[in-house]
């Protein structure tokens, strides 16, 4: 995996300083396109070490951990500096970014899973995809306790790329044949191939064209309420339950992989910088927000991606960020003419 298309960094510092917010995908690829072009970046993440969601949340039998590690390696030689374990909150605000540095990239990805919105959903054996993942990964990297254990008959409610994960760790971690309820026809979902695959495989049962509408237990988890509906051709049409149609399937623990929400830091609504309801941090062509000097770049700029589609907004935001940057350049070149 390559977070820079160059095969050096350019022998010509620009002067210039840079500040990445966020290391996953997006925020790795502008810190390597910014430093092949001899800008100085500064790469700034409140995880232990560098790579977001590769490195944290997507499984070992995923995406391999030593060659994420191996990308970044080469990074650090290109000069880029990590600084690990950094919150960006009330006690180190964007708008402290922005006096140190001549340009700052926001890359801080989806951390915030979406709920269902049911009755029953803070029951024990409820669990989000995104921190249910993140707990086993980080344990696995020796970042934190054991994760939860999960019951005997699982329920994964969703059809991306988290219910994937989530549903073939189950598996493999717990011997389990997870159950994958879906609200539309299986063939619609976002991971509709990868789900497919587990399907042939006998790891998965899945129950598509179902609506989560309740949580059932006491206590605790006791099954999942769902009600059929009209199945649909697209993501985007509306759905239409039919009526009489609820029913319960009996299960111990349910993991929601219903979305991520984008986690732009709390202090830039404060700076002024517009941001849409769901969360995403508002650009221009250039990936520049309404406050100059300021870019957003990745899933928190354009919603619950891939990896290879935030890797691709960070180079477009590392080229607005040189463009910015060069513009400035060459006016101070021509006051001093």
């Amino acid at each position: 995996m390559k977070f820079a298309r160059c095969s050096e960094k350019s022998s010509t510092p620009t002067g210039y300083k840079v500040a990445v917010l966020g290391a996953g995908p997006a925020g790795l690829t502008v810190a390597g396109e910014l430093a092949c072009k001899g800008y100085e970046v500064h790469v700034f993440d409140r995880l232990p070490e560098p790579g977001g969601m590769l490195m944290f949340v997507i499984p070992s039998f995923r995406f391999r951990k030593d060659v994420v590690r191996k990308s970044i390696g080469e990074l650090e030689r290109s000069g880029v500096v990590f600084h690990t374990d950094t919150e960006i909150g009330s006690r180190q605000p964007v708008s402290d970014f922005l006096k140190k540095y001549d340009a700052t990239v926001v890359a801080t990805g989806t951390w915030e899973s979406a709920r269902m919105g049911v009755k029953g959903e803070e029951l024990p054996g409820v669990h989000y995809a995104l921190e249910w993942l993140y707990s086993h990964v980080a344990y696995e990297l020796g970042y934190g306790p054991p994760p939860p254990k999960l019951g005997t008959r699982v329920v994964v409610v969703g059809g991306g790329l988290s219910a994937v994960d989530a549903c073939e760790l189950a598996a493999r971690a717990y011997g389990v044949k997870p159950i994958v309820v879906y609200r539309r026809p299986l063939h619609v979902a976002p991971a509709a191939r990868e789900l497919t695959a587990l399907k042939q495989r006998g790891l998965i049962e899945v129950i598509d064209s179902a609506l989560p509408v309740e949580i059932v237990g006491a206590k605790v988890v006791e099954g999942l309420k769902v009600a059929s509906v009209k199945p649909t051709s697209a993501r985007g049409e509306a759905l239409e339950v039919i009526q009489g149609s609820e029913r319960v399937i009996e299960t111990d623990t349910v993991i929601v992989a219903a979305g991520l929400r984008p986690t732009p830091p709390p202090s830039l609504t404060r700076l002024g910088v517009k941001v849409a309801p769901d969360g995403r941090v508002l650009t221009d062509d250039n990936m520049m927000t309404s406050v100059a000097g300021l870019f957003a770049a990745g899933d928190v700029a354009h919603g619950a991606s891939n990896i290879y589609k935030a890797m691709e907004s960070g180079r477009k935001a590392a080229l607005g960020v040189d463009s910015y940057l060069r513009r400035a350049l060459a006016g101070w070149a021509y006051e001093r003419a």
